[in-house]
């Protein structure tokens, strides 16, 4: 029987295997689950003998049986890949990682690749009729796109379900992911093997009924179209919309919704710094006012306007090391605001690159930083461009003189408890 140690960052398997410890995600009763890196999607491996594992350094590595995430017995397990997301490596990552790594744990599952624009939604509205009576466990090969779609697509229940959701990155932005230090396949796959499930804690934004969805040009639809907004609660005359990552009124939405544009798009991953370096050319200002409600005091406040920068967001980080609220805490529940005032094109961007510097860019005077409660304003714009709402992504258009209320983190959404392992 082998004894296993570790030493100098490195895995040692009796006198015939030594790994780098970054390369192993699991140590079982009969055998080592590693991956070689030697190229973009890794492979796993298994090695199989038995081990007698010495030491506190091992510890973190061991598996002694299968959390009950991913125990057939006591989940519903499916695996969504979400398959033109990011580089479109997902059906990879299944076949030499995930699909290996689940088979060789005894794991029962089903597997689902996105065929069209509406599979994840039709998957999650489908949950709530499986009448297993035990709690679904998803794992998403996906970006945050697919978590914000699966979350928004469940349809209300009266009795209480619960998912458990798990999240390969996948996608062109892992914003989610990131600020969870969670932000590489491998570091969630080794989440899935010895994480625990926390409560997602999404916020929410509640949009007028009379709001529109841009939606985004497709190979069916090349130049894309704008439809009336529905969410599964519309029927109640809520236009709830929860979120992951961001809701933002101003700059931030303008060059998200310009950058989806057919005009945009055929410039590839040029188009995001194209519609930013117009969107700061222009030097326009966003008017209505802000109401919030900070925290601790809940006494509301209000910023008349104009503004140039509205962002409201649960995590610290939009993409690796641009640390837009640095004390942002991902599933606490807890929201912050970053506001700017009407700045021109080169004092924002002059701001902004701060938050490449640990978000250093909350010290500046400019700045409004502050964790609320609640977020109201009223757009007071005529023209339809400056009424675009960007939510992880989505672009929401608003009446003139409507009012938009952004709301901290919540634990139900519409009858389910939603959680994700880290």
């Amino acid at each position: 029987m082998a004894v296993i140690t570790v030493e100098n960052d490195n895995l040692q398997c009796g006198d015939t295997l030594v790994m780098p410890l970054d390369c192993v995600l699991a140590v079982t009763s009969s055998s080592l689950l590693s991956y070689t890196s030697k190229s973009v999607v890794p492979s796993l491996v298994v090695t199989p003998f038995e081990v007698v594992p010495t030491g506190e350094e091992i510890q973190k590595y061991l598996l002694p049986g299968l959390p009950s995430h991913l125990d057939s017995s006591r989940s519903q397990i499916t695996v969504v890949n979400s398959s033109t997301a990011g580089a479109q490596r997902g059906q990879e990552v299944y076949d030499r990682l995930l699909q290996p790594l689940l088979q060789a744990l005894d794991v029962t599952h089903e597997y689902i690749p996105t065929s069209s624009a509406s599979t994840i939604s039709e998957f999650a509205a489908s949950l709530s009729a499986r009448e297993s009576g035990l709690p679904h466990t998803v794992i998403l090969l996906s970006g945050d796109t697919s978590i914000h779609e699966l979350v928004n697509s469940l349809t209300p229940i009266s009795s209480t379900q619960s998912i458990i959701l798990t999240l390969i990155p996948t996608g062109s932005g892992n914003a989610l992911m990131t600020s969870l230090s969670r932000g590489t396949i491998t570091s969630a796959l080794f989440a899935l093997l010895h994480g625990k499930p926390s409560p997602l804690n999404p916020f929410y934004v509640a949009f007028p009924e009379d709001s529109k969805e841009v939606i985004p040009p497709t190979t069916h639809d090349p130049n894309g179209k704008t439809v009336a907004l529905e969410t599964p609660d519309s029927l109640s005359g809520a236009r709830k919309i929860f979120a992951l990552v961001v809701a933002s009124w101003g700059i931030h939405a303008a060059l998200v919704g310009d950058s989806d544009s057919p005009e945009y798009r055929k410039l590839g991953n040029d188009r995001f710094k194209k519609a930013a370096e117009e969107n700061l050319a222009r030097n326009v200002a966003w008017h209505g006012p802000v109401r919030y409600l900070p925290v601790p005091s809940g006494m509301e406040e209000i910023v008349e306007g104009p503004h140039s920068y509205l962002l409201m967001t649960s995590i610290s980080s939009l993409e690796a090391g641009f640390e837009i609220a640095p004390t942002a805490e991902p599933l606490s529940g807890k929201l912050e605001m970053v506001q700017m005032p009407f700045l021109k094109g080169e004092e924002i961007m002059r701001v902004l690159m701060l938050a490449y510097q640990n978000g250093k860019h909350i010290h500046e005077k400019e700045v409004l930083y502050k964790e609320v409660e609640e977020v109201r304003v009223t757009v007071l714009e005529k023209e339809e461009r400056m009424r675009r709402w960007c939510v992880d992504g989505r672009i929401i258009i608003v009446p003139n003189g409507a009012t938009v209320s952004v709301h901290k983190g919540v634990e139900n959404i519409r009858g389910w408890n939603v959680e994700i392992v880290v």
